[in-house]
């Protein structure tokens, strides 16, 4: 495995590992609800990802399987569905989110750009298709995590945001 791989899954492990750190810490921090499932979800996520690094290193090695089509398949879209749903019909337990809860998805914003940015660099300097196909998809789930952290940063400044100008914004 040539070394740019071996560089660009260390720092890409070490990446979702500290994320994951990252969205727990900040969960206590915020008042809103759906604002701490969001964290937990995209904490959730990083581990996941982290498991797929490693799989994907050790398959690259020879020490392992890694089904690309299976570990790969973005599906993302349907588990936000539900953390979405889930607050609709709960949309009258929420918390009005203190200004601090709105920094906080800025900072997990510009957290889920660099991610994204890894990754489209070590897209582009990848020559092995399973190596595209893995970054790809990991370009793809950061775009998701982005998106989420966007949409629903708007859904809690301004909750009809949600229902009267973008109606669905994550399910499209």
């Amino acid at each position: 495995m040539e070394q740019a791989y071996c560089d660009a899954l260390r720092i890409a492990f070490e990446f979702e590992h500290n994320g994951e750190v990252f969205y727990r810490q900040l969960v206590d921090k915020v008042t809103d609800p759906f604002a701490k499932k969001v964290l937990v979800f995209l904490a959730d996520e990083e581990v996941e990802h982290t498991r797929k690094i490693v799989a994907f290193n050790d398959h690259l090695l020879g020490n392992g399987d890694f089904d690309i089509a299976t570990e790969c398949r973005l599906d993302l879209t349907d588990r936000i569905q539900k953390l979405v749903e889930d607050r609709m019909k709960n949309t009258e337990k929420g918390v009005e989110p203190l200004a601090d809860d709105i920094d906080i998805y800025d900072i997990a914003l510009t957290m889920e750009t660099r991610s994204y940015e890894l990754y489209e660099k070590a897209l582009e300097e990848a020559d092995d298709e399973r190596v595209e196909t893995f970054f790809r998809f990991m370009v793809a789930e950061e775009q998701q995590h982005y998106d989420l952290l966007a949409n629903s940063k708007k859904y809690l400044t301004d909750p009809a945001y949600y229902f009267a100008e973008y109606g669905g914004w994550i399910f499209g």
